[in-house]
């Protein structure tokens, strides 16, 4: 159970993030007009623009209160292994470790040990559900 609230979780912020990423690209799009069309270059930076957008993101809601708003959504919150809220470099890893494990990272949210992802694994997190306040 706790695995599929952890996909509900996944695709409530991935909603989210798009129109995130849809307000975000405005300014850049209007910024490049044609030339994002035509130009590699600009297709790349704006991947990279959106990867830092998705970055400043989840980052922030995993360090400031464990939780973003699909986590809190269905009451669970992404913490360290003992219990405390990630720091900056526990958040980084986690993030790059999910960015280059996507999507075989998900595998191990199956796997009956802890439901752990394998970027969870590698960053020493969890991600566990929490009481009714």
């Amino acid at each position: 159970m706790l695995s599929i609230k952890i996909l509900f979780a996944f695709f409530y912020d991935l909603l989210l993030l798009c129109a995130v990423w849809f307000v975000a690209a405005i300014p850049f799009v209007v910024w490049q007009g044609e030339k994002l069309q035509n130009s590699s270059t600009a297709i790349l930076g704006f991947q990279v623009y959106l990867l830092a957008i998705t970055y400043i993101y989840l980052t922030y809601f995993w360090t400031q209160a464990g939780q973003t708003p699909g986590l809190r959504t269905w009451k669970l919150r992404l913490s360290t292994l003992d219990n405390r809220l990630l720091t900056r470099n526990e958040a980084n890893l986690r993030f790059l470790t999910g960015i280059f494990l996507w999507p075989i990272g998900w595998i191990g949210l199956f796997l009956p040990t802890n439901y752990q992802t394998l970027q969870d694994r590698l960053a020493k997190t969890q991600i566990s559900s929490i009481q009714d306040t």
